[in-house]
């Protein structure tokens, strides 16, 4: 009996609502909490100061002024609460952000009733989001904006959805949180080049150069070309100079590899990493990623791009042994 009434009265509800729930969460009598503004107990304390007035003279005006007063404040409570009531919100959409930097998701709210929110206003521990009013029978969206300070799967964090209508004498407030997860990749370190060599584990494709390893044909001599490239024999028979034109096996493909950052701490490579991967993609280079037990092959799109965030976001040095 005495654990059911705990469960029931915990004031821990008031500052940390009931905790992360799957979407839609909506605001049922239990989510919904309400508390007179600074504002309204001055109110109070006014018709305490008019209802001893009111006795002192026996004003029966007073009386009818104080009463009529506290009426209204008792009816302003019912709006108030009613103004949040079966209000549903999310599931949040959640785009992945770098760490340090301002991240934003949407949350979608519902107000399916027959009736238009007035004055509603979203806080996050960061500052103030004002939603405005909500039309009845309609859909909108909250954009909540957080810096998330970790890499890795964060859960969102809570927001609180209140009203002071109509007269700011109340404030209803619920606490939202939604059992979901924002993707944070590390945040990228201050480098400005990518690494110089490319260690991939394949070859490569043949790209034609003048080298000194397979021979390729011969062309036209132009000034500058190397005497040793030179074909004595052709320029013996034809009397015209033509140059040997080789072709060599090199890589196309850049490794970024955990072996080769040169800063110190893990968080710090994956910072370095991440640098480096913004700058190959942002050059178009086909290239790949090799962390402690993880090798992602080289490739040159978004989604490749994608992909190498989330492990670097994801690393765990325990897990890979």
């Amino acid at each position: 009996m005495l654990s059911a009434l705990k469960a029931k009265f915990n004031l821990q509800r008031f500052f940390i609502g009931e905790g992360a729930k799957h979407a839609p969460y909506l605001l049922t009598q239990r989510r919904v909490y309400i508390l007179p503004t600074k504002q309204g107990l001055a109110f109070a304390l006014l018709l305490f100061i008019m209802l001893l007035g009111s006795i002192n003279y026996n004003n029966s005006l007073g009386y009818f002024l104080t009463f009529l007063l506290a009426s209204l404040s008792v009816v302003t409570i019912f709006h108030t609460y009613n103004n949040l009531l079966k209000l549903s919100f999310g599931p949040a959409i959640c785009k992945p952000a770098f760490a340090s930097e301002e991240a934003h998701f949407i949350v979608q709210v519902n107000n399916l009733n027959q009736q238009t929110r007035f004055s509603i206003d979203a806080f996050t521990p960061q500052g103030l989001l004002s939603v405005s009013d909500i039309t009845e029978n309609s859909i909108t969206t909250l954009t909540i904006k957080h810096c998330f300070h970790k890499r890795g799967l964060i859960p969102l964090p809570r927001f609180t959805i209140e009203s002071r209508f109509p007269f700011g004498l109340f404030r209803a407030w619920a606490l939202v949180e939604f059992d979901q997860t924002q993707l944070v990749y590390p945040r990228p370190s201050s480098d400005t080049v990518l690494p110089l060599k490319s260690s991939g584990l394949s070859e490569g494709k043949k790209q034609l150069e003048t080298g000194s390893d397979d021979f390729k044909g011969l062309r036209s001599y132009t000034e500058g070309d190397p005497l040793q490239h030179i074909h004595w024999k052709s320029f013996a028979r034809h009397l015209t100079l033509q140059t040997k034109e080789f072709s060599s096996t090199t890589s196309d493909e850049l490794w970024l590899n955990w072996s080769e950052t040169t800063a110190t701490g893990i968080e710090s490579k994956l910072s370095q990493l991440t640098r480096w991967l913004l700058l190959a993609d942002q050059a178009n280079l086909n290239y790949g990623l090799r962390l402690p037990g993880v090798i992602i092959q080289p490739n040159r799109n978004k989604h490749h791009l994608d992909s190498c965030l989330k492990q670097l976001a994801l690393f765990n040095v325990n897990e890979q042994g």
